[in-house]
């Protein structure tokens, strides 16, 4: 299998004028420390792979583990505070005031209805402005409307209503909107695996995802079922779509190993990891994931030249 001859070549979508200093100077920043995110995001990423572990054994429909009370809400309490370690770091470090104040917000009121369940309404309304502010104010409209700038934009549009949709639903301000809310979040997912376009080796890796999940689904659906929900949160949706939700986050996880992105990589199985958003931790591991994806650039992929005329003409960070 040959390498492929670049990495993505819009790691920085060109949104404003070539010569706007501070935003240059913000962006290039964000550029520096995107490797230190990076390892923060794969901390987080571990944490939420064990976690998801630990359930599923404690929960499997023969044979369960016994798990004690007390490692399980410790393996729990490892996913927030390492998901939200993680999105701190990147709101001090990003230089972009959208960026800054939608995940101080998202990530300081997110945590509230852990320890004051009265203050459910303002967490979601943080959660959801905070992402919103973040993800979609920070890329606002492209000034050169093409393919990678609009599926980018359309993936931060599917974030902001994927979370806004669970947690409406689950938090009972609004029902009948849970299902939707999980097919916005799979589908979002599903895109992101776009990412890989022109590996050849992360199209492999998807297919086989995509085999592998309905082979599973085929042989023991209900033991598959059971995982989906209980540590994915995922209920009530096709089997396509889970099918290619899956093969998305494969794909551009191998393509962002392949291709030196490694914010890519890790962002694309948090946001699989993550689940539907149904509750505040699942949620701020979700928009972690889409934050990795969209705003974090690692610095690494190999082409400093264009890296740098990307980063002078950026709001938004790697495409």
């Amino acid at each position: 299998m040959t390498a492929d001859p670049t990495p993505d070549p819009d790691v920085h979508e060109a949104d404003v004028e070539v010569g706007h200093a501070p935003r240059a100077n913000a962006i290039a920043t964000a550029d520096a420390l995107g490797p230190a995110v990076s390892v923060l995001g794969a901390g987080a990423l571990a944490a939420v792979a064990i976690e998801r572990g630990v359930t599923i054994l404690a929960n499997a429909p023969f044979d369960p583990i016994v798990v004690s009370p007390a490692a399980r809400d410790a393996t729990a309490a490892c996913v927030v505070v390492t998901v939200v370690v993680t999105l701190l770091a990147v709101a001090v470090t990003d230089g972009r005031a959208t960026v800054r104040v939608g995940l101080l917000f998202a990530a300081v009121f997110g945590l509230l209805p852990l320890v004051a369940p009265g203050t459910t309404l303002v967490a979601v309304v943080a959660v959801v402005g905070g992402g919103a502010l973040a993800l979609v104010g920070t890329l606002g409209a492209p000034a050169e409307w093409s393919y990678r700038g609009v599926r980018r934009r359309l993936v931060a549009v599917g974030v902001v209503a994927a979370l806004a949709l669970a947690l409406v639903g689950v938090t009972g301000l609004l029902g009948g909107v849970r299902t939707p809310g999980a097919v916005a979040t799979l589908a979002v997912v599903a895109a992101v695996g776009t990412r890989s376009d022109g590996s050849r080796l992360a199209a492999g890796a998807g297919l086989l995802a995509v085999g592998a999940v309905g082979v599973a689904s085929v042989v023991s659906p209900f033991v598959v079922g059971s995982t989906l929900l209980v540590a994915l949160a995922v209920t009530g949706v096709p089997s396509l779509l889970v099918m290619l939700a899956v093969a998305g986050a494969v794909a551009a996880t191998v393509a962002g190993l392949h291709r030196g992105e490694y914010a890519l990589a890790t962002g694309a199985a948090v946001l699989l990891g993550a689940g539907v958003p149904v509750t505040f931790p699942r949620a701020l591991t979700f928009l972690l994931g889409a934050v990795l994806v969209l705003l974090v650039h690692d610095g690494t992929t190999g082409n400093p030249g264009r890296t740098r005329r990307g980063s002078e003409r950026s709001t938004g960070g790697p495409e």
